[in-house]
């Protein structure tokens, strides 16, 4: 994908510039985008996922199990969408904005991951983690024996942990290093 690949809509999901006239929107990608974007102005950047790990647990009746570090930094800041079929009703928008309520991650149910974040950076960081917790609940579940849950003090102690305040350079470092991975594809991208 590429940059000149992307096409700005408003939020009735019309195409901005008439350049891009012949291009198509996806509508089930308006619908959920746009609802996060329109209600939650602190949210400048949504990721929405189809991966194999996130539509996994996605369909897993308990869905992300407190089970990993990675899982644990969404540990009672995760919310859950109950699946609708394909999004293109326009109606899902307040019921997609009413399940997230103030959280920044989203697993919407036998579909995906749902991440927002103030930047790029901070979107990117919320996937990640949300991701790696997903790969590896399935890889535990795969293992077929018995899963260590820790405590639940614990398990509010690591969330809280996450949250602390040197978060901001961490998310920074990630991204920088994240970037520094496709530098050399730049002008592929940049286009």
């Amino acid at each position: 994908m590429r940059a000149s690949d992307l096409v700005r809509i408003d939020q009735q999901g019309r195409i901005v510039d008439p350049a891009y006239a012949d291009h198509r929107v996806n509508t089930a990608g308006f619908v959920i985008h746009s609802a996060i974007h329109m209600a939650r102005p602190d949210l400048n950047c949504v990721i929405h996922t189809h991966t194999a790990a996130g539509m996994a647990v996605a369909a897993q009746k308990r869905g992300l199990l407190p089970i990993t570090q990675h899982a644990l930094k969404f540990y009672g800041k995760l919310a859950y969408h109950t699946y609708e079929g394909i999004a293109l009703s326009l109606d899902e928008r307040e019921r997609l904005i009413a399940d997230l309520g103030l959280h920044k991650a989203m697993i919407l149910r036998n579909h995906g991951l749902l991440v927002g974040g103030a930047s790029v950076a901070h979107a990117f960081q919320e996937i990640y983690f949300l991701e790696r917790a997903c790969q590896a609940q399935v890889q535990a579940l795969a293992g077929g024996c018995e899963l260590n849950f820790p405590s639940p003090e614990v398990c509010v102690h690591t969330a809280e942990q996450f949250e602390q305040d040197d978060a901001e350079n961490i998310i920074e470092l990630a991204w920088s290093a994240a970037l520094t991975l496709i530098e050399s594809q730049r002008e592929s991208y940049c286009s």
